[in-house]
């Protein structure tokens, strides 16, 4: 199963700005001293936001650009300096026929909103 989800952090008051006007709701968040699981403090505040999972990268990636271009529309953007975004995408047994094509608008979608993008498999 393919899935994506986007890791937000930094200035609790950026962070939090940023949070209130999302097309859906955070799946976890952490506050600034919040003890990790690995028992590290936190430097920072952030969430993570589940953004779907399917099986075809097609219909993932359809997916994530409208909750995206949501985004856009709603003049949320993540590339200011206390903010930092990554799109995480993890890819679970496609088939060697199969592949995850970002377009330009995609990638130029992501590099305006400043999002990174990390894809693992």
């Amino acid at each position: 199963m393919n899935k994506a989800s986007l890791k937000v952090y930094g200035d609790e008051a950026a962070v939090a700005d940023v949070r209130d006007g999302l097309p859906s709701e955070p799946e976890g968040s952490w506050q600034k001293g919040d003890v990790r699981p690995d028992g590290r403090v936190r430097i920072d505040a952030g969430f993570y936001v589940d953004l779907g999972q399917d099986e075809n990268p097609d219909a993932l990636l359809r997916h994530l650009r409208a909750w995206l271009h949501e985004c856009e529309a709603r003049g949320i953007t993540f590339d200011v300096p206390p903010l930092a975004a990554e799109l995480r995408i993890t890819v679970v047994g496609m088939a060697p026929q199969e592949s995850l094509d970002f377009s330009i608008a995609d990638l130029t979608l992501l590099v305006n909103m400043g999002i990174t993008l990390s894809i693992t498999a």
